[in-house]
């Protein structure tokens, strides 16, 4: 359920959770208009085998998306980035493993990409959208530990 920010903090909260669907829903969408492009970039990370690989390729951009309409809607928040934090996490891990193997990566996250990536903009890009997501996490958390406002008492209301 999408309700209307009180606060300034809340304000920003808003923001960036619509910002991070907004990141995830275009990637996602994009890696799922072409999987077959999709596919040769995580096999340039050169960590899964066929059929992991394939299956990685048609299932992600799905998965990026659901988290996205998730973030948008503030339905499923906290799952949407938890799983997204994950997500994030794992790439991460994954450029880092592969920068220190010497792989040079063409990384799609947000379509053909025919160049070779450059690292530090990958993990930077990464490290400011993991960021992103576990701010808004705590967030969530805090929010979650603040007592329930009192209710307005109406006339009808035992005393």
């Amino acid at each position: 359920m999408i309700a209307l920010p009180r606060s300034p903090s809340g304000v920003v909260a808003l923001t960036a959770r619509w910002s991070l669907a907004a990141v995830f829903i275009g990637a996602g969408y994009i890696k799922a208009l072409n999987p077959a492009a999709f596919l040769m970039d995580v096999r340039s990370f050169q960590l899964l085998d066929d059929p992991w690989a394939a299956w990685l390729a048609m299932g992600l951009p799905w998965l990026e998306i659901l988290c996205g309409l998730a973030l948008l809607s503030g339905i499923l928040l906290d799952g949407a980035l938890l799983t997204i934090t994950g997500m994030l996490s794992a790439f991460l891990a994954a450029i880092l493993y592969s920068w220190h193997r010497g792989i040079d990566l063409q990384c799609g996250c947000f379509g053909e990409n025919p160049d070779v990536s450059n690292y530090r903009e990958l993990i930077t890009r990464d490290v400011l959208l993991l960021t992103t997501a576990v701010a808004l996490l705590i967030y969530r958390w805090h929010l979650s530990r603040q007592p329930p406002p009192p209710a307005a008492l109406t006339p009808e209301s035992p005393v």
